[in-house]
């Protein structure tokens, strides 16, 4: 599944309620739009001392908290799990405000608790129905959760509120994909070429659905136009040595993948592809590929153990070969 990508939280711009919270609550505001956001949690931060209650500045700080730079994921986490503390009591403080809700639920979505996410922008929505961002996130937080169908209605009630938001169109068309609507998919990265061409991501996923299509040609033209765009799109190379190879250019396909393999050592598919690739030509080069894929990925050790077993006789390699390339 590809990853589909949040909108930010929303940043409630709400006024105190006495002069001086007025006056603190402004600097703030200032200070983090100019990009200060030590200054402007420090700020908050005194305005919450005086008014324990004041959700608005509990919620701004619980975003600051999540921009704020960090030299590591230990401190990360800890800025998060601060954030999270922020957005909750400011729940506690004022049940009725759905931004809330979809921050928190956005913060968990970051912090990969996509069923904790699910539930707050539910939350979100429930306050607010034609609440665009909660109705995104939400759809995010489906989609990660495997609910394609019901990602697929967040994000088709998000563009009957809004039909400019970029990612949108990108998001649904993912979802469109794994649900094997794959015109619709090419639909909507179509459409998001149009507003940017200049953009390399949507002609790889619109040639992903090109090739579950059955249209080749029409893939790989849009892969060489996302490498031309951004040459060091590695999944770009991957998907362009699979139709190679697929093509009968065996060669060319190798070269392509070790390009990817140059851009992004860390992705397991390609290792696994070029070890199939060569499983009959060159079983050892093939068992190098997989025993590389094996350790960058231990979860799925058995499927390249299975593999590196197959590579002992001339049977085992065909049938490796075959069931990428030719299955059933």
């Amino acid at each position: 599944m590809r990853k589909v990508l949040g909108l930010a939280a929303a940043v409630l711009l709400l006024a105190a309620c006495g002069n001086a919270d007025k006056r603190l609550f402004k600097q703030a505001q200032l200070a983090t739009s100019k990009g200060n956001y030590t200054q402007a949690l420090q700020l908050y931060s005194r305005l919450i001392k005086q008014d324990p209650k004041n959700s608005a500045a509990l919620v701004n700080r619980g975003i600051l908290w999540e921009r704020l730079p960090v030299k590591d994921a230990k401190e990360r986490a800890k800025n998060r799990s601060y954030a999270e503390q922020d957005y909750k009591r400011a729940i506690e403080v004022n049940p009725n405000l759905p931004e809330t809700y979809n921050n928190l639920g956005a913060l968990y979505i970051d912090m990969g608790r996509y069923t904790d996410a699910l539930y707050q922008l539910t939350e979100a929505v429930g306050r607010n129905p034609n609440y665009f961002t909660a109705l995104m996130n939400r759809a995010v937080a489906n989609y990660r959760l495997g609910r394609a169908s019901a990602a697929l209605a967040d994000f088709n009630s998000a563009f009957k509120l809004r039909q400019d938001e970029p990612l949108l169109f990108l998001n649904r068309g993912l979802a469109y994909f794994d649900l094997g609507q794959y015109e619709a998919a090419v639909d909507d990265y179509t459409y998001l070429i149009s507003l940017n061409p200049d953009d390399a991501r949507p002609y790889l996923e619109r040639a992903r659905a090109f090739i579950k299509m059955g249209y080749p040609a029409n893939a790989y033209a849009d892969l060489e136009e996302a490498v031309t765009i951004k040459p060091s799109y590695a999944l770009a190379y991957y998907y362009m040595g699979d139709l190679m190879y697929r093509k009968g250019e065996t060669d060319y396909a190798l070269g392509l993948l070790v390009k990817s393999k140059e851009l992004a050592s860390q992705y397991v598919p390609t290792y696994d592809l070029m070890g199939d690739m060569l499983s009959v030509e060159d079983p050892v080069a093939a068992t190098a590929n997989y025993m590389v894929a094996k350790k960058l990925d231990p979860a799925n050790a058995a499927k390249y153990d299975r593999k590196i077993r197959l590579m002992r006789t001339e049977q085992g390699r065909e049938r490796v070969l075959a069931e990428r390339f030719f299955p059933n």
